[in-house]
């Protein structure tokens, strides 16, 4: 067991034992509830450890790609207009 005091500022600490135990770091976030009339903190996951974990729907493509796709569908839409006319 381990105990903790509640500063003015209603702050507290966690033990290290914890912060090791539950690999913890600086800037963790916690749900906090009260259960049985006692305070549960429970850690929630940081997204930016999930980056990358998601694979992308489409084909990243660079800017020079992305360009001449751009330019062949204007060159297209101009010469439909020139058909029309």
């Amino acid at each position: 067991m381990t105990l903790s005091t509640l500063s003015p500022k209603n702050q507290t600490t966690v033990s290290a034992e914890f912060v090791r135990r539950l690999k913890l770091r600086a800037g963790t976030r916690f749900k906090q509830t009260i259960e049985n009339g006692k305070i549960v903190l429970q850690p929630v996951p940081d997204v930016s450890t999930a980056f990358g974990a998601l694979k992308p729907k489409r084909k990243f493509i660079s800017i020079e790609e992305e360009t001449k796709g751009m330019e062949k569908a204007v060159a297209r839409e101009v010469a439909d207009k020139g058909r029309r006319s």
